[in-house]
């Protein structure tokens, strides 16, 4: 009997123990984005080939973005590897907004209105972009750390 209680109360314990464990940001960005479960899951590869991001510069990614390349939807919400990471990451995601406000400025004005509207936030390690949101909230949300 008692051995079936202490499994009850081990099983217990885990079932608790993954119940509070973090979602990773993927997870994350699913849940809070209103269009989450729509939006194509990004490799690490096209982060790195997209912006310039390298797999070492981060512990842990998020990139979602629309089938329809000419809506512009797409999240892209990192946790550096550390502060110098995170530098480096801000830097690199303000130069990756740059490049397409310029290059969608004359050809797709409603893209560039919604990139020209949002900014690259950082909150500690964790740094964010999310652009053509229905929710103005989503990049608030998605940089709380739980």
């Amino acid at each position: 009997m008692a051995k079936k209680i202490l499994a009850v109360m081990l099983l217990l314990s885990l079932t608790a123990a993954f119940a509070c464990a973090e979602d990773t940001l993927l997870e994350k960005a699913t849940r809070i984005a209103q269009d989450g479960e729509t939006l194509i899951r990004m490799s690490e590869e096209d982060l790195y080939d997209i912006v310039g991001i390298e797999p070492d510069e981060y512990t842990d990614f998020a990139y979602l973005a629309d089938m329809d390349a000419l809506s512009g939807r797409e999240i892209i919400l990192l946790r550096a590897a550390d502060e110098d990471c995170a530098q480096e990451i801000v830097a690199k995601l303000n130069e990756y907004r740059e490049q397409r406000m310029h290059s969608t400025r004359n050809y797709l004005p409603e893209v560039f209105r919604c990139l020209s509207e949002t900014e690259v936030l950082q909150n500690d390690l964790l740094i964010g972009l999310s652009v053509a949101s229905a929710n103005p909230q989503e990049i608030n949300l998605l940089l709380q750390e739980e």
